[in-house]
């Protein structure tokens, strides 16, 4: 558990929560008992909940594991009185801890997030979170970007490996943070009763932080989508390119075997053979039947 004090006002950060946690929540906050015991453990939905002196809220963000090189849900817990913000999660979260650690550091940034009210607090930590979602949509946008350029290089099967992965990230952020509209759509409504009419402008703000999120997302998505159909495309384009020149191979070989066939069979009379120069009247047989094939195949234009 660190802590930051300013201006009256109290931000509580505590990852991983422990029994002494609870407990130290316990004894100088009125919270009710079934609150403290939710963030004890997590919880599966983002939901706001107000109550006497309080507001209880949970949302889920998606936060890139760069050793995983795969998008996680991570849930933030926020409980806000009139004096202080308690957030709690399960694993530790980066941008909230930057944010943590410039307030810790720095005067002017401990006094731009706390403001004068704990509302802006916790406008300040939603904000920070939202410009760490833009930041992994930038990483998105990067592997859409590497995987158009290998498309466009040299299409092949190990590509659909990569577009997963992007897809896969895509689809769990857009789980992530799909919820989370009609949560700050009620936060906007009790959070202008709790806090006051002057804090409505940065709830309009964090709605319009979710919408450019999803917009983007949406992008992503449709980008990664088409893409994806474009290499479909062009592999079946490739296979069945394989595919007619193989026909073609077989088809041009096969009027060679039929014709070999024919004259090694163990027969009494067989045209041809014994004849003066017998093995290349064979040969141009064998020559013109080619040749007629691939006569054939030129006006159908089938290569």
């Amino acid at each position: 558990m660190q802590t930051i004090k300013h201006n009256n006002l109290t931000w509580i950060d505590i990852n991983n929560p422990t029994p002494k946690d609870i407990e130290y929540l316990k004894d100088n906050f009125r919270f009710d008992q079934f609150i403290l015991d939710e963030l004890f453990v997590p919880t599966i939905r983002p939901k706001v909940e107000e109550y006497n002196h309080y507001l209880f809220m949970v949302l889920h963000f998606p936060i890139f594991i760069p050793r995983e090189k795969r998008t996680f849900s991570r849930e933030i817990d926020f409980v806000i009185t009139k004096d202080a913000v308690i957030t709690a999660h399960y694993a530790a979260i980066e941008p909230l801890q930057v944010l943590f650690d410039s307030c810790s550091l720095l005067g002017a940034n401990r006094e731009k997030a706390f403001g004068k009210n704990t509302g802006n607090l916790l406008y300040k930590i939603i904000e920070a979170l939202f410009e760490f979602s833009f930041r992994e949509l930038n990483h998105i946008q990067q592997k859409i970007d590497k995987v158009e350029k290998e498309i466009s290089r040299n299409p092949d099967k190990t590509i659909i490996k990569d577009i997963a992965i992007v897809r896969h990230d895509i689809a769990n952020f857009i789980r992530t943070v799909r919820p989370q509209k009609t949560i700050l759509n009620s936060l906007a409504i009790r959070g202008s009763k709790f806090f006051g009419e002057q804090m409505e402008p940065y709830f309009t703000d964090m709605l319009g932080d979710y919408a450019r999120v999803m917009d983007a997302l949406k992008n992503h998505k449709e980008i990664i989508e088409a893409l994806h159909d474009t290499h479909e495309s062009l592999l079946t384009t490739r296979t069945n390119e394989i595919m007619k020149t193989l026909t073609v191979l077989a088809l041009t070989v096969f009027p060679l075997t039929l014709v070999a066939a024919i004259f090694s069979m163990n027969t009494q009379i067989m045209p041809i053979v014994g004849w003066p120069n017998d093995f290349w009247i064979i040969i141009g047989i064998m020559f013109v039947s080619t040749i007629g094939i691939f006569s054939y195949f030129k006006y159908k234009k089938w290569f």
